[in-house]
């Protein structure tokens, strides 16, 4: 199955040289959504006052702000609804008891509300603040004919007016302050006269932009002003006395009452859209505020037009009686309906009829709407009656409003669901490919996730058109949007994209080295076009289209297929990509392996010090590394974080050191063994074998011989193997190591015998190291001897016994010249040794005196000892009967306790020994039995036993067992020698029993006591 077949088997084929399926309505390319049939009305009415004027006569003019509704009526009262907080109106005064009052304006603004009336034939205005319980008249402003009033939010508070406009209908526009502290206006003056048109001012607005300049937009009959500049009203209005300066609209005249309106988005402080009522029709646009680009005052009006009232050839129609603004559509008050029209095209979405109301009068002056800008509230009064003009859902349909229009970027910024945004989406893609912007038109057709158009059709279609590069975007595109559970989709996709990206690169390198173009991998030869509509003709360059491809490679690394992603690479030779697409995917390992082949160690080396990457790697590609550049890759081994294993470092430095090894090689391998002998005090033996057969690569021997000396543990041993190393040091000539490896192995023979053939200094050396072996030592010292009288010929005699002479004194007396004369021929001069056997016999008179010294001095140690032996049995000791035994603490003159043992009849009552120390004779046979093994105690029971039996003063004792009758001294003396030898507290028995165990293991309760 092919890759298109995948991608939606059974979906329907198209010509590709035909447009995309267009659904019955003819406005998109895919299904419009449906919806159930239910009330899609977005304007209705909802009572919210059914008394407005409470009484006071009928109510004729209403103004909205900050969430209460203020209505003046007839009997020129003035009542304030806050619709929040009950029925009740919030504020209620009189303004005139003159009978013939009538209301000419009502303007309010937070606190502030200004009314113009008309009594008779004079005019009087008011200011009302809202803590006020009674209104205040203008003075200054006496006579005047109020016909607007523009608020400025930019230094209005709530005590303070700030400096609003005042236009009336002589056309002329005073700038006045008023305060809630001051009797009267703080400031009113003229700033402002219209000079060629003498038609009333009807509405007037200011603010001030974000560069802080002043715009004021003020309405008459049949013009609608622009005004901009900074400073005060006065200076910027000074700008406009001249008649030449254009900065209005004019159109034909003849509504009483013209209103300019504006709307606010909740919240905002400067208005988006304004509509101003005339004779042809509304004047309605946008309002743009960024005057720094603005060449002149007109600019500040976007997409303004003039919608009639009626198609040209209708009878003249009625103009509305006032209008207000929605965000998008404007409604238009009538006598008996409220017209809703939609701004963007004009069409009219919806009519509200007007409930019939008993107070409502024929005529416009019960009619009125309002706007609360600050709640984005409207208000219909009818009569008594205050409704609110409720909005449901006003953006709902403004997508298909936009759609027609054209506007495709506002269609999709209105759109709320997935199948409105196809539509907006296939609309303006087949404008597109209808204006021959095919990259454009297949970047929105990607976002299309309905069934129609299918996938095929769009991309034979492009094929068809010969425009790789849309199709190159409509694939991305499409990937792009797809969700992890289409993931094998998503795949395919990449999949052709990459094979695009590769085609395209391999074109373009072609077509630098000069070589003609091939076919592109879909089987269409390139044609001409320009770069806009994605001609391959005139190709990017290849580092430009290598990038492309690693972005689009690393954008998509969890999407494309490993093995069907590396075997494209590969196969189009890309081995840089490949290794990029490696990092993408984070397999580090196929990165280094990809820098290994090309011999790239110093980019390796940081891709394996990145967090992350395990430290199996180093141990896997460190023979490679050694190879390629062994100075940064011991850098690298030493500085790793966490520590490497060196052990596991070893297989890749054991090739270094053999003999033919690269020599920098062989020396970092040393200086890597080196860090970890001093620096990590590594001492498994492998480190130090291979530390020892690097040493014995060194060209000066003194290395290897100080490794030698100081490789060792606590007890001496060699940390390396001494029969390897000797091997090897005798395989490169290092006779000096091979001495001190013979001596190791406690060769010494061996080790003097080669010490022998290169150094006699050394052999002399040799012979002395094993001090605790003095047949040994003697037995080496003669080899020594032998040596120097076997390497002279008989002829030489002389000079062998002169170094013989010599020898003798060297070895320190270890062999003497009865040792060294059986070495000569039977027939050597004597007189020769005359001075060594001198010497010889010197020495043995010596030790013959020092024998006789030591004889004499042992003869009488020996007569000294026999007297102090023969002193002792003559020794006798005072002893007090009242001194207490060591052992029980009893007067030794009293008779031991019960607890002591066996005592009585000829038991001895109590012994001394020489260390003071006195005990019951029965205490000093338990203490004793307790120190002596088994058998001495069954002895110093059975005498204590049969001493116990015998009466005081009896001199016989019975039989006993076995044993015949004997004499109680003989007991006694028996008995003396098991227990009475020496002090049991001090004596030699008690430093015997220190090894002895406190718990014996055949005491198998109290072993299991001692059990935790």
């Amino acid at each position: 199955m092919s890759l298109l077949e995948e991608w939606d088997a059974g979906s329907g084929y198209q010509d590709p040289g035909q447009a995309f399926t267009v659904v019955d309505d003819g406005l998109g390319l895919v299904p419009e959504p449906s919806f159930s049939s239910v009330d899609r009305s977005i304007f209705g009415l909802q009572v919210a006052e059914r008394q407005l004027s409470r009484g006071k006569g009928q109510a004729l003019a209403l103004a909205a702000a900050e969430g209460s509704v203020t209505v003046v009526t007839s009997r020129a009262y003035l009542l304030r609804h806050d619709l929040t907080q009950g029925t009740n109106p919030a504020l209620e005064l009189e303004l005139s008891r003159h009978a013939e009052a009538n209301v000419r304006g009502l303007w309010v603004s937070a606190e502030h509300t200004i009314i113009a009336l008309q009594l008779g034939n004079t005019y009087q205005n008011h200011y009302i603040h809202a803590n006020w319980k009674k209104s205040r008249v203008l003075s200054k402003l006496k006579d005047v004919k109020l016909s607007c009033i523009g608020w400025n939010k930019d230094t209005q508070s709530e005590s303070t007016t700030g400096d609003i406009l005042v236009g009336s209908l002589a056309g002329v526009l005073n700038e006045v302050v008023m305060d809630e502290k001051d009797k009267k206006e703080r400031v009113a003056k003229r700033v402002f006269q219209l000079q060629d048109s003498k038609d009333p001012m009807t509405s007037v607005h200011q603010h001030r932009t974000s560069e802080g300049q002043r715009v004021v937009l003020m309405a008459t009959a049949d013009r609608l002003y622009i005004f901009t500049g900074k400073g005060s009203l006065e200076a910027m209005f000074a700008r406009y006395n001249s008649p030449d300066i254009n900065n209005y609209i004019e159109l034909e005249g003849g509504v009483s009452s013209s209103p300019l309106q504006l709307y606010y988005q909740p919240g905002a402080t400067q208005p988006e859209a304004f509509a101003w009522l005339t004779q042809p029709g509304v004047y309605y646009g946008d309002l743009t505020w960024d005057t720094a680009h603005h060449s002149r005052e007109l600019d500040l009006l976007k997409n303004h037009r003039l919608l009639p009232y009626s198609s040209p050839g209708s009878d003249a129609p009625t103009p509305p009686l006032s209008l207000a603004l929605s965000q998008y559509y404007l409604l238009l008050l009538f006598p008996s309906k409220v017209q809703c029209i939609n701004r963007i095209n004009g069409q009219v979405k919806q009519e509200l009829a007007i409930p019939p109301s008993r107070t409502l009068q024929a005529g416009p002056q019960n009619l009125a709407l309002a706007s609360d800008a600050a709640e984005g509230t409207l208000y219909l009064m009818s009569g008594d009656n205050l409704q609110e003009i409720t909005v449901h859902e006003e953006s709902r349909d403004m997508w298909r409003v936009y759609l027609d229009q054209q506007d495709y970027k506002s269609a999709f910024r209105h759109c709320k669901i997935q199948a409105e945004r196809d539509t907006v989406n296939s609309a303006e893609a087949e404008a597109c490919f209808g204006d021959g912007n095919f990259v454009e038109a297949a970047r929105l057709l990607g976002r299309v996730t309905a069934a129609v158009p299918a996938f095929e059709e769009v991309v034979l279609r492009f094929v068809e058109v010969n425009s790789p590069k849309a199709l190159q975007t409509f694939l991305q595109t499409k990937m792009d949007s797809l969700g992890h559970e289409d993931k094998a989709q998503a795949t395919m996709v990449g999949t052709w994209l990459l094979e695009l990206y590769l085609d395209q690169l391999n074109r373009s390198l072609l077509e630098v080295k000069g070589q003609p173009t091939v076919a592109s991998s879909n089987g269409h030869s390139q044609g001409a076009g320009d770069a806009a509509n994605g001609s391959s003709k005139a190709l990017p360059a290849p580092d430009q289209l290598t990038q492309d491809l690693r972005a689009f490679l690393k954008r998509n690394v969890e999407v494309l297929d490993v093995n069907v992603t590396i075997s494209l690479l590969a196969g189009y030779g890309r081995l840089d990509d490949l290794m990029e697409y490696a990092t993408y995917r984070k397999d580090w390992e196929a990165v280094v392996e990809y820098l290994m082949q090309r011999g790239e160690a110093d980019r390796a080396l940081p891709v394996l010090r990145r967090p992350g990457v395990s430290q199996e790697l180093w141990y896997k590609f460190a023979p490679t590394l050694m190879l390629l550049a062994p100075a940064a890759t011991v850098d690298a081994w030493m500085t790793a974080q966490p520590p490497l294993d060196p052990p596991r470092l070893l297989p890749a430095l054991l090739r270094f050191a053999e003999d033919g090894a690269p020599p920098e090689c062989q020396a970092h391998s040393l200086r890597f063994v080196e860090f970890c002998i001093h620096h990590l005090e590594n001492d498994d033996p492998a480190i130090h074998h291979l530390a020892a057969a690097l040493y014995c690569l060194e060209d000066q021997e003194g290395p290897l011989l100080q490794y030698l000396a100081s490789a060792r543990d606590l007890l001496g041993r060699p940390l390396y193997d001494p029969q390897t190393a000797l091997r090897l040091a005798r395989q490169r000539n290092k006779l000096q190591a091979s001495v001190q490896l013979l001596c190791d192995l406690n060769l010494y023979e061996d080790a003097v015998v080669l010490a022998l053939s290169f150094d006699m200094a050394l052999a002399c050396a040799t012979a002395n190291r094993p001090e605790e072996e003095p047949a040994l030592k003697r037995s080496l010292w003669l080899t020594i001897a032998r040596h120097i009288v076997q390497q002279h010929p008989s002829q030489d005699q002389e000079v062998a016994i002169k170094q013989v002479n010599e020898f003798l004194k060297e070895s320190g007396g270890v062999i003497k010249i009865e040792d060294v004369l059986p070495l000569f021929p039977d027939f050597v001069k004597i007189d020769n040794f005359k001075e060594a056997i001198c010497q010889s016999l010197e020495d043995y008179n010596k030790q013959i005196d020092q024998l006789k010294g030591e004889m004499e001095d042992a003869t009488r140690i020996a007569d000294a000892l026999r007297k102090d032996m023969a002193a002792l049995e003559h020794r006798a000791a005072t002893l007090d009967l009242s001194e207490e035994c060591a052992r029980c603490g009893v007067a030794v003159g009293e008779p031991p306790p019960a607890t002591a043992g066996i005592s009585g009849g000829c038991v001895p009552q109590f012994y001394l020994f020489p260390s003071g120390n006195a005990f019951h004779g029965t205490c000093l046979a338990s203490e004793v039995m307790q120190l002596v093994p088994p058998p001495q105690q069954q002895r110093i029971h059975t005498l204590l036993l049969r001493l116990s039996q015998v009466a005081e003063g009896s001199g016989q004792s019975g039989a006993h067992g076995n044993e015949g009758l004997a004499k109680v001294a003989d007991l006694r003396h028996s008995l003396e020698q098991e227990i009475a030898l020496e002090d049991p507290y001090c004596g030699e028995i008690v430093v015997r029993n220190i090894s002895k165990l406190f718990v014996h293991p055949d005491e198998v309760s109290e072993v299991a006591s001692w059990e935790l």
